[in-house]
């Protein structure tokens, strides 16, 4: 039946057979039905992946969970988490460190526990971390535990969320070990600066007292030469002369050793220091030697330094000494350079000598080490090495970058603010 234009819905229906409302009303039912099933059906496809998600999600937390339980209860330090000041998990190490089962340390408050100091600390520590205040990540404190037993120890806190509530987690560290590893290493460095102390004061003895029976022995043995002069045979003059050698090798090695000693002893205070003035005090001392071998000596601009002045002229003056002590067949070539390399200033001595074995780069600058013989090249062999001694009592190092036949380059550093004297 066609529904007439304009004709009203109800209208139509009342004229409609009873058989043909029912068929239209089931049809639009039926559609209704299979769109909701359908809508349904999605939603429960959908509701399916978030479940299966879901459930990976509470696997993986679970696993994580485990493993996180494991790792608590196997690690080393002790572990606990607190709510308000009652503990609400704990490790097996933290309960031990207590004195205490895990199932006694559960539930007990945190104040029966720690020394009510730290307890001040963590409760100041965690009202700054509320206001965004930094503060220590750690604390030191002596730990003692239910019969007794006191243990240094290290402990840490964080604000974190257990079971949906604020908590603290605490990790705390027995630092036994360290702790007296420490009070061993200070009682080496207080043995080592006793040892070093004593060492420097018999080098001093020992070489000023040597000196005089020492000069005696020269001065007879020069006077008896003279005395006998003419009337020894040619081995007994040669005997003589190798005694006054000796004497005078002698007298050479004792002042050298008497001048190591006092590096660190008899130094004069750091002070503000121009390099150049310290350059030119070292090149006023060495002047006649410069000008016997013709040295051509140039140097870049110098810094200005906290140093003891003295020391370092008597740098300067050692390695420009070995410097043209050890030149090739040309010219001996010297230049001094300076550079500034973050907290400290890195100055060089290249020169265009003989060079060195690297191979002997540290055993040069050791007391008494010599690379060649006394008939090639005089000394003692302390020049490098207290040029060590002074460069370190700057708070500095040295070193050598050299090859035989190519020249020499000492590198050394001295801090901008100065170092620690000692």
């Amino acid at each position: 039946m066609q529904q007439r234009v304009g004709e009203p819905e109800a209208t139509r229906i009342k004229r409609m057979p009873v058989e043909e409302v029912l068929k239209e009303v089931h049809e639009e039912v039926e559609k209704q039905v299979r769109k909701r099933t359908s809508d349904l059906v999605k939603t429960n496809k959908e509701l399916q992946i978030e479940i299966t998600k879901l459930r990976k999600v509470e696997e993986a937390l679970r696993e994580s969970e485990e493993k996180f339980r494991s790792f608590v209860e196997e690690m080393n330090d002790g572990y606990c988490v607190i709510q308000g000041s009652t503990i609400v998990f704990a490790n097996a190490r933290i309960a031990e460190m207590f004195g205490y089962t895990q199932e006694e340390v559960i539930g007990k408050s945190i104040l029966e526990l720690l020394p009510s100091e730290i307890i001040s600390e963590l409760t100041e520590a965690h009202a700054r971390r509320r206001r965004g205040e930094a503060v220590p990540p750690q604390y030191e404190t002596v730990l003692t535990s239910k019969d007794g037993a006191a243990r240094p120890v290290e402990f840490g806190a964080r604000l974190v969320s257990y079971e949906g509530k604020p908590a603290a987690s605490v990790v705390i560290r027995d630092i036994t070990e360290r702790k007296n590893a420490e009070a061993k290493l200070q009682q080496t460095m207080q043995d080592l600066a006793r040892s070093n102390a004593e060492l420097e004061q018999f080098a001093y003895v020992a070489s000023h007292d040597l000196q005089e029976p020492l000069r005696m022995v020269t001065s007879f043995v020069q006077l008896l030469a003279r005395r006998l002069e003419g009337k020894l045979d040619a081995d007994s003059s040669e005997y003589i002369a190798y005694v006054v050698d000796g004497a005078s090798r002698m007298q050479m090695l004792i002042n050298d050793l008497l001048a190591f000693s006092r590096v660190g002893t008899r130094g004069s205070p750091f002070e503000v220091t121009d390099c150049e003035a310290a350059l030119h005090g070292a090149l006023t001392n060495v002047q006649l030697t410069i000008e016997d071998h013709d040295v051509v000596l140039t140097h870049d601009p110098l810094p200005t330094v906290m140093a003891d002045g003295m020391q370092l002229v008597q740098l300067f003056q050692n390695l420009i000494s070995n410097a043209i002590k050890f030149h090739g067949e040309e010219r001996p070539r010297i230049h001094i350079s300076a550079k500034q390399e973050g907290h400290e200033w890195g100055l060089s001595v290249r020169d265009n000598g003989i060079g060195i074995d690297p191979e002997y780069h540290e055993r040069i600058f050791l007391i008494f080490q010599r690379l060649h013989g006394r008939a090639e090249y005089a000394g003692t062999g302390i020049g490098l090495a207290m040029c060590k001694r002074i460069v370190e009592r700057h708070g500095g190092r040295i070193w050598v970058q050299s090859e035989l036949g190519k020249g020499s380059t000492f590198y050394f550093t001295i801090p901008v603010a100065g170092g620690k004297e000692s």
